[in-house]
């Protein structure tokens, strides 16, 4: 009688064990990388009534007759298989898409096993999981380099001093050449935009953040010397001064042929004929440039003029000849009419004009004797002012120490590489997750926090990089979810429920039973 009452309470005890893992398997429906638990029974021991015999030609065989005392656990497994995914904002977070684990280690050197990828980067740039221990695998570049378990440091190089500066190809005579114009110093302040024109003196003013150079059209600079000599001078007559960013400096990758760099005038001829006679007259600017291309000239017979003149009027010379007029004559009233003005400058020639055929110099000028003049260019060094108009010079820093939040961007690769964008590096490798397999990955032992660490039962960890050997690959943005099955719980908890029930009616059965013997007495 006694027996069914141990056998009840053995009951008891596994059903309540079960319902324990049930409960902790629903506690943590939503615990990230958790895996759930699955309970098994077992008979406790039998004693033995009557032992089995076997048959003979006499007698039959008798079979044994045993009593058992109830049950026992068996084993609490769990269920490692992969779950869905959940996704973050957060890049660091991870997820394992495979076989294996994360590794962590914490203060003391002791290394855990996780599936739960909740990883940010820590003040002191090491990659770290919700507990504040170090993830482990490669720091730094992590090519070649094989699986490990160290811990994950984010490194990002100094930024080193770098003139402010821009870059451009100009288009010059159908040939293309990259120039670059650059700061003095290295400084915030040089990140300025200049804009480049044209006027009748070097001079340079600032508006707000911008340098204004003007550049004297008149001067007919060769070369890059010139040009920086030319800026330098604009800002001393405009009173700029800007410390730690002029003078500005010209580099030319290819610079361009010499018979493109030299500048060229204006000019035109004027071919004159009544049918009979014919001349010419060749008008050429004396300053090269193209302002010369806007020049016409108009040249007529003046019947009762006493003297050969010209006049400007706008970009237009009109020149009135007199009877009897020599190019001299011609020559002498260009020169006349530009005065000081450099711009007007202009020489004429001919081979042909006969200043004798005063008879014949109205019949030549009664046709169109007027022609524009075409052809001028300026230096390429001159024309510089035009070609780089309006630029803004960036970059311009000091050295400076660098960490994780001046990176503009991170992304962990499948095979848990680790990448950051940086404005000046471009793409650093800052390290690498790797993984780690076991034979026997449910001989694992749980130890709270989302951790496991290794058994006699589980075999040693096998590090590999992700992806490899059979192991999990890294999905970066996610979160491995619970693989607790909801339903499958429920139907284990009315199970569990039923047979705790049927165990207590054994116990209170063999109880009245006891009563009934106890009250044999009376």
């Amino acid at each position: 009688m006694v027996r069914s009452l141990f056998s009840g309470v053995s009951g008891l005890k596994t059903h309540q064990q079960k319902m324990d893992v049930i409960g902790n398997n629903i506690a943590n429906v939503n615990t990230t990388g958790f895996k759930t638990s699955v309970t098994t029974f077992q008979e406790v021991y039998y004693q033995t009534k009557k032992n089995g015999s076997a048959g003979s030609n006499l007698q039959g065989g008798v079979n044994p007759s045993q009593v058992g005392y109830g049950t026992k656990l068996g084993a609490i497994g769990q269920v490692m298989g992969q779950s869905g995914f959940t996704y973050s904002d957060s890049v660091y977070d991870c997820a394992l898409s495979g076989d294996g684990f994360f590794q962590v280690m914490d203060e003391a050197g002791n290394i855990f096993y996780s599936r739960a990828g909740v990883f940010n980067v820590d003040n002191a740039g090491n990659l770290v999981d919700s507990n504040g221990n170090m993830v482990l695998g490669v720091s730094g570049d992590a090519t070649g380099v094989d699986a490990s378990s160290n811990r994950i440091t984010f490194v990002v190089p100094e930024v080193l001093d770098n003139e402010a500066s821009y870059s451009k190809t100009i288009t010059y005579n159908g040939g293309t050449y990259p120039l670059t114009v650059s700061a003095d110093t290295a400084t915030p302040d040089g990140n300025i935009s200049v804009g480049f024109i044209t006027g009748n003196s070097d001079y340079a003013y600032m508006s707000g953040n911008k340098l204004v150079v003007q550049l004297n059209e008149k001067n007919d600079y060769t070369s890059l010397n010139d040009l920086e000599d030319a800026v330098t001078r604009a800002c001393e007559n405009g009173g700029v001064s800007i410390e730690g960013v002029l003078p500005l400096h010209f580099e030319l990758d290819t610079v361009p042929p010499a018979a493109d760099i030299p500048a060229t005038t204006a000019s035109n001829t004027m071919k004159l004929e009544d049918g009979t006679n014919t001349a010419s007259l060749t008008f050429t600017t004396v300053n090269p440039g193209e302002y010369g291309n806007n020049f016409t000239v108009n040249l007529r017979y003046s019947k009762n003029a006493t003297a050969t003149t010209a006049k400007w009027s706008d970009n237009g010379l009109t020149i009135s000849v007199c009877d009897g007029a020599t190019v001299a004559d011609i020559q002498a009233a260009i020169d006349k009419a530009a005065g000081s003005n450099e711009k007007y400058q202009m020489t004429v020639t001919s081979t042909d004009w006969d200043a004798n055929s005063a008879g014949n110099l109205e019949t030549l000028l009664e046709v169109d004797g007027k022609i524009g003049l075409s052809g001028g260019s300026n230096n390429f060094f001159s024309d510089m002012a035009e070609l780089l108009g309006n630029i803004k010079l960036t970059d311009g820093r000091v050295a400076a120490t660098q960490t994780v939040k001046d990176l503009d961007s991170v992304y962990i690769n499948e095979d848990g590489t680790i990448y950051g964008v940086h404005s000046v590096h471009g793409i650093i490798m800052l390290g690498r997750i790797d993984i780690v397999t076991f034979d026997n990955p449910n001989g694992l032992e749980q130890i709270g926090s989302s951790y496991w660490r290794e058994t006699l039962s589980s075999g040693v960890p096998q590090v590999n990089i992700a992806g490899e050997n059979g192991s999990a690959s890294v999905v970066s943005g996610a979160l491995e979810m619970s693989n607790v099955d909801l339903s499958q719980e429920f139907s284990d908890m009315i199970i569990t429920q039923r047979g705790f029930q049927a165990n207590s009616r054994i116990i209170t059965t063999s109880d009245t039973m006891l009563e009934e013997i106890v009250n044999l007495k009376r």
